[in-house]
């Protein structure tokens, strides 16, 4: 087997100053680290913005991952029902769930980014009440992947059950006070240099964000951390899997290396160039790469913030990326950079995409176009229920209605866009595609994806696809371009 071609370095970080020079136009600010390892313990990093915190959100993920898998380590078993580790929740929706559906979304329940972003500060009791509710699972528990906030919630119930500490205190015991991530943490009030948060409207004006406070929800994404402490994270991953052969059961080492491996199977993503084979770990994206070997991560999208971190371990190689807009797409930076750094070092760099200068690299072509077929999923059928509320959904976007929205809006809609704004945006919406609010929007317009997820066809070319809550309320409205 031939060795990998490592992209280009200079390619890649002329990428991603680029893109740092792009959101400072916009009023934001960017960190980013290119980690280069010369065997264990030996790294160094080129690094921007270095010391500046960030809300790095989903990326958190694998931290929380880290705590359950050193439970695990101490006699934790990751098949019990969470009814078993959390007795409040003997007879809810989500009881029988193990640690293991959990760690490796396979829980059965719905993608709920919009909404469990911002339930972060909520408290243990609010939350324990609301698992009492009716949650309304997409499919049964162990049959697919479907990325879910839900599950690594559950997990942070579950350690601070069995253990009697806080998440942010096992975190801050075992990880970032070892291993000196000094400026890492979940409160944000430990961090007063954090980098503002914003939201950018659709006439381009940036609105800081109110950060919130730790709580039940902190585990799926709360932390705080800069570009120089996420690459000391990334190569203690790196160092684990060159230490696993000699390391003994329960060691750090041996509970880090688990996470990269591959646990549930999300997507096989093609090029015209390379497969990657991608799966979910614990906490962390697997990938597979034709190229490169296995390559390991997470992104991390906020309200005002979107993250991401990758590491090659074939070519000992890691890549951080912090932004300060409300999802700022990271990954997508990351993956370009990478894919351009490359073509570059296999001599092909003139089938790199020009990007003109007046185009945003966040909105030019991929450079390597990638279709991706889903690994298999088993959705349970929908009901007219919620069928009922997609349909109220887009009725309202074509003449609005501000008592569907009063009763039927989860509690992040309002809080991720302005009422007034959304209203604007939907009304011009209408406008662009010659639609009228008098236009019928009947149940046979109507696709529904899953129990939580329905598309309706308003024109043969608009379409508007409204994900709903686990509770079956209105979190997200996508209109069709």
């Amino acid at each position: 087997m031939t060795a990998p071609v490592a992209p280009d370095i200079d390619v890649v970080l002329r990428r991603l100053l680029r893109a740092s020079d792009e959101l400072s136009a916009l009023g934001g600010e960017l960190a980013y680290g290119v980690l280069e390892r010369h065997g264990v313990q030996n790294a160094e990093a080129k690094l921007t913005n270095a010391h500046r915190p960030y809300r790095i959100a989903s990326m958190t993920k694998s931290f929380t991952a880290a705590m359950i898998g050193s439970l695990e380590a101490s006699g934790l078993n990751l098949d019990y029902p969470m009814y078993f580790l959390v007795p409040d929740l003997k007879g809810t929706a989500v009881g029988e769930l193990t640690s293991r559906e959990c760690l490796t979304m396979g829980t059965g329940f719905g993608k709920d980014d919009p909404w469990a972003d911002r339930m972060e500060s909520m408290s243990t009791f609010d939350f324990l009440t609301y698992l009492q509710g009716p949650l309304v699972p997409i499919a049964e528990p162990g049959t697919g992947f479907e990325y879910c906030n839900l599950g690594y919630a559950l997990l942070g119930l579950a350690a601070e059950s069995v253990t009697g500490r806080t998440l942010p205190e096992m975190v801050a015991t075992e990880v970032t006070v070892p291993l000196q991530m000094t400026r890492t943490g979940f409160d944000v009030a430990d961090f007063p240099d954090l980098v503002p948060g914003l939201r950018i409207d659709r006439r381009g004006r940036a609105h800081i964000l109110e950060p919130t406070r730790p709580g039940a929800f902190s585990a799926i994404g709360g932390m705080v951390s800069t570009a120089a402490d996420v690459c000391n994270w990334m190569n203690v991953h790196l160092d684990s899997l060159d230490a696993e052969a000699s390391s003994a059961p329960g060691a750090w080492s041996t509970v880090l290396t688990a996470g990269q491996r591959p646990h549930r199977p999300i997507a096989v993503e093609t090029s015209r160039l390379h497969t990657e084979d991608v799966a979910y770990g614990y906490g962390l994206i697997h990938r597979e790469d034709s190229r490169f070997g296995p390559v390991l991560g997470h992104s991390g999208g906020y309200p005002g913030f979107g993250s991401h971190m990758r590491w090659f371990p074939g070519l000992n190689l890691g890549i951080v990326v912090l932004g300060n807009t409300t999802y700022y797409p990271a990954e997508r930076i990351v993956r370009d950079a990478v894919d351009a750094g490359w073509l570059a070092a296999i001599g092909r760099a003139d089938e790199i995409p020009e990007v003109p200068a007046d185009v945003p690299l966040t909105s030019a072509p991929p450079v390597l176009p990638r279709e991706s077929t889903p690994a298999p999923t088993h959705p349970l059928p929908a009901g007219p229920r919620t069928g009922r509320t997609v349909l109220g959904a887009a009725a309202a976007v074509l003449d609005w209605d501000d008592a569907f929205a009063d009763t039927r809006f989860a509690v992040n809609m309002d809080l991720d866009e302005p009422r007034e704004e959304r209203r604007e945006r939907h009304a011009a919406w209408c406008r662009d595609h010659g639609v009228a609010p008098t236009t019928p929007v009947t149940v046979d317009d109507l696709t529904m994806e899953n129990r939580l997820l329905g598309t309706v066809a308003i024109t043969d070319t608009a379409s508007i696809t409204v994900r709903l809550d686990h509770l079956g309320d209105v979190q997200a409205i996508t209109l069709s371009d």
